[in-house]
């Protein structure tokens, strides 16, 4: 069994790990590169892990396909990101094809009414998250075409998301006052 701890080095009585000094070393876009943690490529991964453990989560908690489809999806997304490679987006790509096809039920501001509804809306947040971190990509020096497209497929993941909500057990309202009254029970 290997330790995660592998390749960390023990220097004068302290054990001294990479990362320790605030930069990481990661592939993007298929590129091997030294980063701040506080950069936003950085920033994106983790992101998208977390969103990939909230999916995982869901499925251990609740289970359903819906949150084994997003964890799949998010983790060819952070691939993508890794690689650069453009095989990564095609499950992602044939995932929401299929729910393109499908129409919602009425669409508005919602209140979830169970738990497999409130953490897919948990979910649709991150992945709103996730895509305002990627457009900050757009000010690096990195390919903007795979950024571009990486922004765009995060934007239809959330919508994937979103769909899969109001397939859900929601309770829909015209405007926000009335959801408001409601949570308010006034």
């Amino acid at each position: 069994m290997t330790n995660v701890f592998i390749d960390c080095l023990r220097i004068d009585g302290s054990i001294r790990c990479p990362g320790d000094g605030g930069f990481s070393e990661v592939i993007v876009f298929g590129k091997h590169v030294k980063l701040r943690k506080d950069h936003p490529a950085i920033e994106l991964m983790g992101r998208l892990d977390e969103l990939e453990a909230l999916a995982e989560w869901g499925l251990q908690e609740i289970g359903g396909d819906e949150f084994r489809t997003i964890a799949a999806m998010t983790a060819a997304l952070n691939t993508y990101l890794a690689t650069g490679d453009d095989r990564w987006l095609t499950p992602v790509r044939e995932i929401i094809n299929k729910a393109c096809e499908l129409d919602s039920k009425e669409l508005g501001w919602f209140i979830p009414n169970d738990k497999t509804t409130a953490l897919l809306n948990l979910l649709r947040v991150k992945a709103r998250e996730a895509e305002r971190t990627a457009v900050r990509l757009l000010d690096d020096d990195l390919p903007a075409n795979k950024v571009n497209e990486l922004i765009g497929m995060l934007n239809q993941l959330n919508k994937y998301i979103a769909h899969l909500i109001f397939l859900s057990n929601v309770h829909v309202f015209r405007n926000v006052n009335d959801k408001i009254r409601t949570l308010l029970n006034v």
